[in-house]
């Protein structure tokens, strides 16, 4: 496999960008898309979800708190912050009607999509979709902010997969991209060719956590992680980061494989590192023969 392990660049714009909302869910993403802005010298707004957001994520930066249902308060915020353009990041666990308490305009979304009735990228399409209408931001990816957010192909550290993990990866590449077709997730654990476990609600991390239980003899596991096919990029990109090293590394997995040019590499330098001193392959893979990368 190619070797890639180019660290990301940091270019400031050349020309000043619109104020940027970043709607921060959980993890250590949304750190990094600030630490970018910042870097760039970039204009921006944190809106931390409640119940998702890390509790301490934007003491120090302009930010306000909001419930996922607060509809009116979240378009007021957009005015008042002359906010242009919006990036979704981090991970959110999908709520409950209940949790949601939404307001009058999150109702009529909630009313227009059916919460209950559609999986979780149908779900980010359509509340992107929503905001972008009642609040007159423009949603975009966080690869639009700092391109080298994206995963490039190839072999990413000094550890590469053997012809037994080679082989794992190709079957989790089907397995996963057929699980995302459905709706449901986005990462299989293979063994040997063996399904040890496939994402649902639980996250990548608890996957991880639960297929270790099931591990067999002879050469480890290892985590693929693909894009759904109609998957909408702004939205949810597979993502892994310096926590996934470390979980692989505590459940006994050997590598991970995943999509290169529509997933992420969270501190790129840093998870190569610790991948690195704990054995685990890192590999940006093709799907279909190709990427964007």
């Amino acid at each position: 496999m190619m070797k890639n392990n180019q660290a990301p660049s940091s270019v400031a714009a050349q020309n000043p960008a619109p104020k940027l909302a970043i709607i921060a869910g959980g993890g250590s993403a949304p750190r990094h898309l600030i630490e970018t802005c910042r870097v760039l010298r970039r204009d921006f707004f944190v809106i931390c979800l409640e119940g998702q957001a890390d509790s301490d994520l934007a003491r120090d930066m302009p930010h306000i708190w909001l419930p996922l249902g607060a509809g009116a308060r979240l378009r007021d915020v957009v005015q008042e912050q002359q906010l242009k353009e919006a990036v979704m990041i981090g991970s959110v666990r999908r709520p409950s009607l209940f949790e949601l308490k939404p307001d009058f305009l999150a109702l009529k979304v909630v009313a227009k999509i059916g919460l209950n009735l559609v999986g979780d990228d149908a779900l980010l399409r359509a509340v992107g979709k929503a905001i972008e209408d009642e609040t007159g931001l423009r949603m975009i990816g966080a690869q639009d902010v700092f391109a080298d957010l994206l995963t490039p192909p190839g072999q990413l550290g000094r550890h590469a997969p053997d012809e037994q993990a080679e082989s794992d990866i190709k079957r989790g590449i089907d397995i996963a991209r057929n699980l995302g077709a459905l709706d449901i997730g986005q990462a299989v654990v293979i063994q040997q060719g063996i399904v040890l476990g496939v994402e649902a609600a639980e996250g990548t991390d608890a996957l991880i956590a639960r297929s270790a239980q099931l591990r067999r003899e002879g050469p480890a596991p290892v985590l693929v992680k693909v894009a759904k096919p109609q998957q909408d990029n702004r939205f949810d990109l597979p993502a892994i980061g310096p926590d996934t090293i470390g979980a692989l590394s505590k459940a006994g997995l050997r590598g991970v494989g995943i999509e290169a040019g529509r997933s992420l590499l969270i501190e790129r330098e840093k998870t190569i590192k610790l991948a690195d001193e704990a054995g685990i392959f890192v590999v940006g893979i093709a799907v279909n023969g190709k990427s964007d990368a």
